[in-house]
């Protein structure tokens, strides 16, 4: 699990943003600085990129504030700082075999569409992870994931609980999926 090479090759987020907006997946590389996908943008709404990310070791990835149209795979890497907050996976999110170092925010964000599932599948999150006032509309599988400082995937902050349009699969996971709170961004810092 989460294995990829020691020896990665050394990328500034400036040259990976360049290859995203060209077409090109993002595969054996240590992602130096902020990958801001925000800069994929024309409009700072959405992103017609697909976002596709390989066995990399990515310093700080900011996904924000984007409804992203195409997929994005998010594959056997080690995130050190990941952020989606307001982010929309209407082209479907895969996150599998990953490592998260830190906090992650998902909150106010989902929206997927039915025949794109957001599937989060055997990842290890050491920090707390945050799906406040999310909404489904598609498919979500969140199975075999190791959570150590816990979720509210399943409970309800401030009485909103996350909002699935069809029946999740959660299934074979580790750590609390019903908190009542949205973590916090400092304890893992």
């Amino acid at each position: 699990m989460f294995n990829f090479p020691q020896l990665l090759t050394a990328l500034p987020a400036d040259v990976a943003l360049e290859k995203l907006r060209n077409g090109e997946s993002l595969q054996y590389y240590h992602i130096i600085g902020k990958l801001d996908l925000l800069q994929l943008s024309t409009d700072n709404t959405y992103c017609f990129h697909s976002i596709i990310i390989l066995h990399c070791e990515v310093d700080d990835l900011s996904g924000v504030v984007l409804s992203y149209e195409r997929p994005m795979i998010l594959s056997y890497c080690h995130f050190h700082r990941a952020d989606f907050i307001f982010a929309y996976f209407v082209g479907g999110l895969l996150i599998e075999e990953c490592v998260f170092y830190s906090y992650l925010n998902f909150s106010s964000g989902g929206h997927n569409k039915p025949g794109f599932p957001v599937r989060l599948l055997r990842n290890l999150f050491k920090g707390f992870v945050n799906f406040f006032d999310c909404w489904y509309e598609g498919e979500v599988h969140v199975e075999y994931n190791i959570i150590k400082q816990g979720t509210n995937l399943l409970g309800a902050p401030h009485n909103i609980p996350v909002t699935f349009d069809i029946q999740p699969i959660i299934q074979k996971n580790v750590g609390n999926l019903y908190c009542a709170d949205e973590g916090s961004s400092f304890s893992d810092r």
